[in-house]
């Protein structure tokens, strides 16, 4: 395996798999799309510009989920996905497990490609450009639809705070 191969697969496997989760709510089946990202990637990794290995990737594993989703029945629903991971101190404790079920649950609803653009700029932290090249979409339709996206969040979100 060439190390520059290596090198991504360390510095890209958990952004991949945490959008692949966020998108199909099965951390194993995520697992799978990731695998198979990755795969492609190994197959294509001489024809991609260098500076845009991760922007390509993040595209592959959506468009895998995507796929995925488009074949699951529509009663098909996974709820582990909602279980928060981290575990809180004894002072938050389940007052952070409503918020985190709450918060994972709204951006849930979310509809693509907002539910992406979400986990890709404001969970992942991923740069406006790269998040552009991910959904092939320009600058200001990013911000854009970012800003709907967050606002869709707020208004769901506001019952919460109040």
């Amino acid at each position: 395996m060439s190390r520059r191969y290596r090198q991504w697969v360390e510095e890209f496997q958990d952004q991949a798999w945490t959008l692949a989760r966020y998108i199909l709510k099965d951390p194993a089946e995520a697992e799978d799309v990731v695998q198979e990202s990755f795969v492609k990637l190994w197959n294509n990794q001489d024809k991609i510009d260098l500076d845009k290995v991760k922007p390509w990737l993040m595209r592959v594993v959506r468009n895998g989920c995507l796929d995925r989703l488009r074949r699951r029945r529509p009663e098909t629903e996974y709820d582990d996905w909602m279980e928060v991971d981290a575990a809180p101190g004894p002072m938050q404790g389940a007052e952070q497990r409503d918020t985190g079920r709450q918060l994972k649950a709204a951006i849930q609803a979310l509809k693509e490609p907002y539910r992406t653009l979400v986990v890709l700029r404001d969970i992942e932290e991923h740069s406006y450009s790269e998040v552009a090249g991910t959904l092939d979409l320009s600058m200001s339709q990013v911000k854009v639809y970012l800003h709907r996206a967050r606002k869709q969040l707020r208004e769901q979100l506001a019952p919460m705070v109040a």
